[in-house]
């Protein structure tokens, strides 16, 4: 669950990606049950709960979901910026998983994933998420995570950085914000559908260049969620599952459409 939330509070269009994360696990992890082993890898992990803007409850965050099936899992990783968090996550792991079967890594998820998946065998399914509050992620590390047996679930960004990196006037793009986009993309290919579309296309132009491109590092199966956004005010984010084989596909359609019959994946 992203770092950079006040006060433990989260809003409620956070509570359907968990929804799905707690839906999707244990069938995936049925799907994976003939292999000698598999983990889960949390790169923007959190705390072990949050609470809920408008009803002021405790829910679960992505790691205390994901330590409800650690005996099922070969070891999980959870990686996390911030100093309390990491504590917080500790205290909730030594209770949730008997098996101590986890490892909790403080520092940038573009830096400690290199520390992480050595530890993992390339043909050993895994199940990696992707939740920062920002762009955090570099392209690098979607990349690098691209050359094991992995299935990403990845927040996309768009109104919540993206556009605000993109003046109506290109002429006022700063050097600063041309960087952190060409490290998100990978690519400066952005910066021509920037230049050379209308604003209303911007959105599907450069979710499509983000998610061609990850079809190009070995990802046969992108599905892009329908937009997550606040019960009134603008659209957030989108929510991008990838896999390398059919059957995580299957599941993660089966999963979405019955938490989310209303909405649409593109």
């Amino acid at each position: 669950m992203a770092y950079g939330e006040k006060d433990n509070l989260i809003g409620s269009w956070s509570l359907d990606k968990l929804e799905f994360l707690r839906k999707y696990l244990p069938i995936y992890i049925k799907a994976t049950s003939k292999a000698i082993h598999r983990y889960y890898v949390d790169c923007f992990a959190g705390r072990g709960k949050w609470i809920e803007k408008e009803s002021l409850k405790e829910v679960d965050g992505s790691v205390s979901i994901s330590l409800d099936y650690s005996g099922d899992f070969t070891k999980l990783f959870y990686i996390e910026l911030n100093e309390d968090r990491v504590k917080d996550i500790e205290k909730l792991a030594s209770v949730k998983s008997p098996k101590r079967n986890y490892e909790i890594i403080k520092g940038d998820c573009n830096v400690m994933i290199r520390k992480v998946m050595p530890q993992i065998h390339p043909k050993a399914p895994t199940f990696v998420f992707i939740d920062p509050s920002s762009d955090q992620v570099k392209w690098s590390t979607i990349e690098y995570l691209s050359k094991w047996r992995t299935e990403l679930f990845i927040l996309y960004p768009y109104q919540m950085t993206i556009r605000r990196y993109l003046p109506k006037d290109t002429s006022k793009i700063q050097s600063w914000q041309i960087e952190r986009l060409n490290d998100f993309f990978g690519t400066n290919l952005w910066y021509d559908i920037y230049i050379n579309h209308r604003r209303t296309y911007l959105l599907s132009k450069l979710l499509d260049l983000y998610t061609n491109r990850l079809k190009e590092i070995g990802y046969k199966y992108v599905n892009v969620s329908d937009v997550f956004k606040k019960p009134s005010g603008p659209d957030l984010y989108y929510m991008i599952w990838v896999g390398k084989h059919k059957a995580g596909n299957e599941i993660m359609k089966w999963v979405y459409e019955q938490q989310n019959p209303q909405l649409s994946l593109f």
